[in-house]
């Protein structure tokens, strides 16, 4: 690059800088008055607003598209409303998209075997919306609900068409690993300054009181560092990586959630399975190393004023908790602690009386209020939420919708299990196996928490099943070349 345009990039990235500053500042404090701010203050966020999407479309795409996902894994939108971190990763998606549009002949798009189920699932679900307004649902809850469909479908569309190249697909996962371990060193800071970390994580009161480190995205890096650490090359390269597992184990036991663990044991389990046979001995007994030493340190770490309460048993606390939950679950019990239970048997009915097409995006249930978390009441309310992602998919999109998420789920695994089987041992294979031992624990994980179409868990797991597909099915672009750790890592 000449100096002329060194600096003429500089000038751009400065400007597109102040400009997003001034854009941030503003939008804060009109969000905070409210519809009774200024009509010329409102009119002038619009127009700062269209001056930011055109310094974004004049960037590179895939620059924009980088930001949009470390936006979405940083610690950002623990500090943010879901609608305040949804609109900014909209709008960056949105630039990205444009950008790209504005810039690529049509003929010159790359082609990928999963954007036919993804476009289909992507544009059914744009219709329910629709179908939603129809029937009347909540125009935020339809807004809300087709977002998370498009953004899962946009951001699989921009990795498969942006990192074209194994260079690109090295730096997103050198921002992508940096921005996930800042979130989840944040998180554990939280953790020890317990209580007074105020509300950005949620808390477990049982024998003591404790913030929970509740990342998803830590389960997809411990899938993926699992992985890479038997294809290291040098020690320096295991040391370094045993580094970062440390926090990302800590993070995901310190989450108490037995579904994010869950997650995780069926991501090694997975990863165990496709695996060649000379690195699974290397991964077993890592694994094993990692949950020796999660044990030790839990049994010896005592908390709060009791010395005899130990971490350990706190997690053990938690899973006879899920043993209690299940029998009074099964018994028809109503309470905090069934309201999955609960969601199924109130829910069920309702997707039978409208099997194929469901009750739109954005559909509400009644249900008691001592079943949602700061309802405020006992009483009967409209909830929007449900924890079961195949339940919610088949309550608003039907049958319909629940079999094309199945059709794509089942076209990612066909597609990259075969073509990961000939892969030699290397960097790019336990990327993939990495990637995906993490979706397959996320279906699981969304048995609990609907993590595949949920923001901004969605937009990581997209990226996850672009990126296997394009190092494992792709190989004109030299994706499958051997490559050192260091270079991920």
């Amino acid at each position: 690059m000449s100096v002329i345009a060194q600096r003429q990039a500089n000038l751009q990235a400065g400007i597109l800088g102040l400009t997003a500053a001034v854009f941030a500042v503003s939008l804060a404090a009109v969000t905070y008055r409210g519809l009774a701010a200024p009509g010329y203050a409102l009119l002038g966020i619009g127009l700062m607003a269209v001056i930011l999407l055109a310094l974004l479309v004049c960037m590179q795409p895939l620059l924009t598209f980088a930001i949009a996902l470390i936006f979405m894994t940083s610690p950002a939108p623990l500090l943010l409303s879901l609608q305040t971190s949804a609109l900014v990763s909209g709008f960056l998606l949105g630039g990205a998209t444009l950008a790209f549009a504005l810039r690529t002949p049509f003929r010159s798009m790359a082609r990928d075997p999963l954007f036919l189920p993804v476009g289909v699932f992507a544009a059914y679900g744009t219709l329910s919306g629709f179908y939603g307004l129809l029937l009347g649902n909540e125009i935020g809850y339809v807004l809300g609900d087709c977002f998370q469909v498009v953004e899962f479908a946009a951001v699989y569309f921009l990795v498969a068409q942006l990192l074209n190249n194994y260079d690109k697909v090295q730096m997103l996962l050198k921002l992508l690993l940096v921005s996930i371990l800042i979130t989840i060193l944040l998180e554990l800071a939280l953790f020890a300054l317990g209580p007074s970390a105020g509300d950005l994580l949620p808390s477990w009161n049982g024998s003591e009181s404790l913030v929970r480190t509740i990342d998803i995205d830590a389960t997809i890096l411990f899938a993926v560092l699992i992985n890479l650490y038997p294809a290291a090359a040098s020690r320096r390269q295991r040391v370094w990586i045993g580094i970062a597992l440390i926090p990302t184990v800590a993070n995901i036991a310190l989450s108490l959630s037995r579904g994010i663990w869950l997650c995780t044991l069926v991501a090694a389990i997975v990863s165990l399975v496709l695996q060649a046979r000379n690195v699974r001995m290397r991964l077993l007994a890592t694994a094993a190393l990692l949950g020796i030493g999660l044990v030790m340190v839990a049994a010896a770490w005592k908390i709060g004023s009791d010395s005899d309460v130990s971490l350990l048993s706190v997690f053990e606390d938690r899973l006879f908790y899920g043993v209690t939950q299940v029998e009074e679950g099964l018994a028809g019990t109503d309470s905090m602690a069934t309201r999955r239970f609960l969601e199924l048997t109130i829910v069920g009915p309702q997707v039978l009386a409208e099997p194929w097409i469901g009750h739109g995006l954005g559909a509400t249930y009644v249900i008691g209020g001592y079943a949602v978390l700061d309802s405020g009441t006992n009483a009967p309310i409209d909830n929007h939420f449900i924890h079961n992602l195949y339940l919610v998919t088949a309550f608003r999109m039907g049958v319909i919708g629940l079999g094309l998420l199945v059709w794509m789920l089942f076209r990612y695994f066909r597609t990259v299990v075969r073509a990961s089987g000939p892969m030699p041992a290397g960097v790019p294979k336990a990327l993939v196996v990495g990637f995906v031992a993490s979706v397959v624990g996320q279906l699981f994980l969304s048995i609990t928490q609907p993590t595949v179409i949920d923001h901004p868990t969605c937009a990581l797991i997209a990226c996850a099943m672009a990126l296997s597909i394009r190092l494992a099915a792709v190989n004109p672009l030299g994706y499958n070349q051997p490559t050192e750790v260091k270079n991920v890592v």
